[in-house]
């Protein structure tokens, strides 16, 4: 029980910093949206939270330079690398189902699968200062997933394809996942020690 405990703990350890600050900020963008909204929006920001701490941000004091690249696509096709590629897929489906739930812009297929890509790129840009691999298989399955996910959003939640009308729903989502990365890399270590501490 403690280990779990732990284990959810520092999963979402900086989503008790990033989730009242993420839902001020919606506030701040578009206070009729955030009203109806604000769950799917929490929701969005706890996944981000999880997913980017699982693929390995560090906090300030991990950070390193110590790049392996991998820039050919589909070299290695071993079982446990599949494995990989197939639950990188899984790990990106959410991000595809809760972006048009939350902002109408992205329930457009081609946004949302360009939202995807560049949130597997920012990772694996992250993913150069870390232990981890930077890699285009990854880059290419987490993008794939958002998809899936988007096709999923359109089942479940039938959304029509909004006509944009020019609000600034990518600005938004660039402020949501900054707000997350910065209190991750900065802010997350140190409350994850006071909280230790406590329990």
């Amino acid at each position: 029980m403690e280990n779990l405990l732990l284990e959810l703990l520092d999963k979402l350890c900086g989503a008790i910093v990033s989730l009242p600050l993420v839902l001020i900020s919606i506030f701040v963008f578009d206070r009729e949206r955030a009203k109806r909204k604000w769950g799917w929006m929490a929701l969005l920001t706890l996944y981000l939270n999880a997913m980017y701490i699982v693929i390995g941000v560090p906090g300030v004091q991990y950070i390193c330079w110590d790049p392996t690249l991998n820039l050919i696509p589909f070299q290695d096709f071993s079982a446990r690398n599949v494995e990989g590629m197939v639950l990188n897929a899984i790990m990106f489906a959410p991000l595809g189902f809760l972006l048009p739930a939350y902002f109408e812009r992205y329930r457009h297929w081609g946004r949302t699968l360009a939202a995807g890509f560049l949130t597997s790129l920012t990772v694996e840009l992250i993913q150069l200062f870390t232990f981890r691999a930077t890699d285009v298989d990854d880059l290419i399955m987490n993008t794939l997933g958002t998809l899936v996910g988007f096709l999923l959003a359109k089942l479940i939640l039938r959304h029509r394809t909004a006509v944009y009308r020019g609000k600034k729903d990518w600005l938004e989502l660039i402020v949501v996942n900054a707000i997350i990365l910065l209190v991750i890399v900065f802010v997350r270590y140190p409350l994850m020690e006071v909280m230790l501490i406590l329990i």
